[in-house]
This record gives structure tokens, C-alpha cells and sequence, in this order.
């Protein structure tokens, strides 16, 4: 059996929003004029909508900053395919990711190039790097050709205005990733309202803004960077690397792998995979120090890779990261 039961709010959404009524027809996301007679004056249904669209923008907008991906459309990676919105749920806050689209497209396929960055962390970097550009002196003259002196002072005033993050993204056209790159392209359309002036005075030459774009890694968390990325030591790996000191000094004082585990309160398996970081060469060790190493140099990476024995052969595989 179905049915017998109350009409909830979802029900009369789908009753009230049903083109059918005005005597249409939706196919896909779109509505077209059907072949039978209406029972909803059109004129009426169409009131509705407005009148429903009306209430549910007051529920959007009050989650609309923190859940609206603002560069949806507008990214793309280096081999040219577009970033999707994601998100996941952890502890209950909804988190937002940018991800090459093959990664849904094709999910039982494994794609090592692929992107996947933290939604806040990227449009933070890229609305940074807009205002920046925004904010040198002499960006107005450089913008828009042709201007009188009133005219600089009205857009500088207008310009100044941009203040909000998302006021920066609006901006932008399209944005490329490729490794160490970001490529950022503005909009001559959104500009040109900005800036209040028509389109064919804004100079096309200055809307691509690029900048060096880094990203580095510490076990799950993905930190962004524009420019060099700042010197940081992974604590992690330095304190496996005097662990596995200490380890390799007990095995030459007669020690077994075993016994270790025992005193050290680990396995004997864990023991055999870090102690071969004691054998790292001198100058990778003060790399690793003053946070200087490939961003690739990892705890996990040294582990489940092992440490070559020979120093040349270290330096030319960790070259490659």
C-alpha cells in the first residue's frame, strides 16, 4: 500500500512548482510549452513562483557565505579540466574542496595528477592576489584608457570600495593551476561595472595577473602559498629521525629489533621501517632542520619508499620531488 498520508512541505512544493498545471511541460532543467490545456491560469503559476522563489532566497541567503563556492565555472587544472565543488561533513561542519572534475567523472580510475584543495584556502589565495593588483597606485590609469582627472579620482573612490574577499572573486574570468603556477584572468565585463565605464575602454592586456603558487603538505593538512613557500620544520619527521638515532645506536650496542620494541613500547615492525632515517645524508639532515626539504620529503614518504643507502643515490631520488 501507498499513500494515506499528510502533505508535508516537500508535497506542496513539488504541487505548487509543477508546470503541468500552467499547461507546460519540463524537460531536464528546462520548461516548454506544452500540448494540453492549462487548469492554472499561467499568469497566476507564474506569480506563485516568484512568490515561492521569494521565500526560499531568505533561507539561501542566510547560508549563501558559507556554503556558495564562488569560483564554481571558473577553474581549471593544467591539463585543462575544470575544478568541481565538493564538500565532505566532518564533526558536523560541512567542508568545501575544489577537485579536477575526472576525479567524479571517473571515479574507478586512480588519477595521481589530480587536484583536490581546501575551497576556503584557494579563493582566500586568489582574492588576495587580485587585491594586490587592485591596490597599486596606479591602477585606475592602468585599467581604463583615456581618462580625465575627474574621472581617476570617481573610479579610484569606486575601486576603493572593494574590500570583501568575495568582491575580489566576482572579478575573476578564469583561474589555471599548473604546478608552481596560479594564473588568474579577469573579467572585462564585471570589471567595466566596477570601475563604471564601458567595456571598450578597459586595457585587456592587464587583466591576466599570475603568480607563483606552492602548496605543502604535513600529514592530512594542505597549506596553500603564494610565492615561495616559507621555510617549516616537520616535527614529525625530525622527531622519527632521532628515534631512529637512538634506535640505530642501541642495534650497534647489541640490541635486536625486538628488544627495542619492547623498551620503546612499539612494534617490531615500526622499529625496521624508521630506523633506516638514521641513515640520511649530513646535508639532507640539515635541510630537513631548517625546513628546507622537498615539499615531497615526508615521515610517510621515507617509510613506505626506504631510505637508498648510498648519499649520491638520496640526493638524486629526493631531487625529483
Amino acid at each position: 500500500m501507498s499513500g494515506g498520508k499528510h502533505f508535508d512541505r516537500g508535497h506542496l512544493q513539488h504541487v505548487l512548482s509543477n508546470p503541468v498545471y500552467a499547461g507546460r511541460i519540463r524537460h531536464k532543467q528546462q520548461v516548454y510549452e506544452g500540448q494540453h490545456p492549462a487548469i492554472i491560469d499561467p499568469e497566476i503559476w507564474d506569480t506563485v513562483q516568484g512568490m515561492l522563489q521569494g521565500r526560499a532566497s531568505i533561507v539561501r541567503d542566510s547560508v549563501k557565505k558559507a556554503s556558495t563556492s564562488l569560483l564554481a565555472g571558473k577553474l581549471f587544472d593544467e591539463t585543462g579540466d575544470r575544478l568541481t565543488p565538493s564538500h565532505s561533513r566532518k564533526n558536523g561542519r560541512r567542508l568545501r574542496y575544489y577537485i579536477s572534475h575526472r576525479l567524479v567523472k571517473d571515479r574507478s580510475q586512480k588519477h595521481p595528477d589530480a587536484w583536490r584543495l581546501t575551497a576556503e584556502q584557494l579563493e582566500s589565495l586568489i582574492a588576495d592576489v587580485i587585491r594586490k593588483k587592485l591596490g597599486q597606485p596606479d591602477i585606475v590609469t592602468t585599467l581604463i584608457r583615456e581618462m580625465s582627472a575627474s574621472e581617476i579620482a570617481a573610479r579610484s573612490a569606486a575601486l576603493s570600495e572593494f574590500q570583501q574577499a568575495s568582491q575580489h572573486l566576482n572579478l575573476v574570468d578564469r583561474a589555471d593551476l599548473t604546478p608552481g603556477t596560479l594564473t588568474v584572468r579577469l573579467s572585462t565585463c564585471e570589471l567595466s561595472k566596477a570601475l563604471d565605464c564601458h567595456t571598450d575602454r578597459i586595457n585587456g592586456d592587464e587583466l591576466t595577473l599570475t603568480s607563483p603558487f606552492r602548496m605543502r603538505r604535513r600529514g592530512v593538512e594542505l597549506k596553500l602559498h603564494l610565492g615561495d613557500v616559507p621555510p617549516e620544520v616537520d616535527r614529525t619527521l625530525v622527531q622519527n629521525i632521532v628515534k631512529a638515532q637512538k634506535w640505530l645506536a642501541m642495534i650497534i650496542q647489541g640490541k635486536t629489533f625486538a628488544e627495542i620494541a619492547e623498551t620503546e613500547g612499539t612494534s617490531k615492525r615500526r622499529v625496521q621501517d624508521v630506523i633506516d632515517l638514521a641513515m640520511l645524508a649530513p646535508d639532507i639532515l640539515d635541510a630537513i632542520a631548517n625546513g628546507e626539504q622537498p615539499e615531497g620529503l615526508t615521515s610517510d614518504y621515507l617509510v613506505k619508499l626506504g631510505v637508498p643507502a648510498v648519499w649520491t643515490d638520496q640526493r638524486d631520488l629526493f631531487a625529483s620531488l
